[in-house]
């Protein structure tokens, strides 16, 4: 079962928020904040799995909480959950460490996929974001430098079903191939990228013209 805290300064979202994860049985929601001085309060008291964290709260922002967090409690996973599709805030955001950013107009099951996904260990970054957070246009050309030439065929592939925002059993199934030989792919374009983890590697590749993202992509999947 994953324990979740929500961070919400906003009561009728709090408990909204709340009641999704009190429904799935995959989850405890062991805790609510109203703002970051709160919540970094909660997960000494509650040892959350996952905190879902809003942006913009009072006494301390949802930026300066995360980093708190990740200081002190460095196992504990932390989802952005916001109306905010500012880029500079989305990129600050990711820069702080957390391990997924999410908008607040996604369905439950699409929230509580994301959160199953970082609670596995995963990054989550929707496409969607990714192209906020780096200004990017879609529909760009795959840029041959030298990071890109040191991909193969195969893990370009994967590469860019990643910044599509599918997980491994995904991808897996669309090339045909055993979750364990994505597992190893994903590992050396990350070696290869030089990035930690998943959405380190996507936001690099976007970044430098590695992939492309479509701007007919599927909106319901996860990564």
């Amino acid at each position: 079962m994953i324990k979740v805290l929500v961070v919400d300064d906003h009561e009728i979202m709090r408990k909204g928020l709340s009641l999704v994860f009190e429904l799935d049985d995959d989850f405890e929601l062991v805790g609510e904040a109203c703002d970051g001085e709160e919540a970094c309060q909660k997960v000494e008291e509650t040892n959350p799995d996952v905190i879902l964290m809003d942006l913009r709260m009072p006494r301390k922002n949802g930026i300066q909480a995360s980093r708190e967090i990740k200081r002190r409690w460095p196992q504990a996973k932390i989802m952005v959950l916001t109306a905010v599709d500012d880029e500079d805030d989305i990129a600050v955001a990711i820069e702080s460490g957390v391990d997924g950013y999410i908008l607040k107009n996604v369905s439950g099951d699409e929230l509580t996929n994301a959160v199953r996904v970082i609670a596995g260990g995963q990054s989550y970054l929707h496409p969607l974001v990714a192209r906020k957070a780096l200004g990017k246009s879609t529909g760009c050309p795959v840029c041959r430098e030298k990071a890109a030439q040191q991909l193969t065929v195969r893990e370009s592939r994967v590469l860019r079903l990643m910044a599509e925002g599918f997980k491994n059993k995904e991808i897996a199934a669309k090339l045909y191939l055993s979750e364990e030989t994505v597992k190893s792919h994903v590992s050396h374009i990350l070696t290869k990228l030089e990035q930690t983890d998943r959405m380190q590697a996507v936001l690099y590749a976007l970044r430098h013209n590695l992939v492309c993202l479509d701007p007919e992509t599927d909106t319901d999947s996860s990564g």
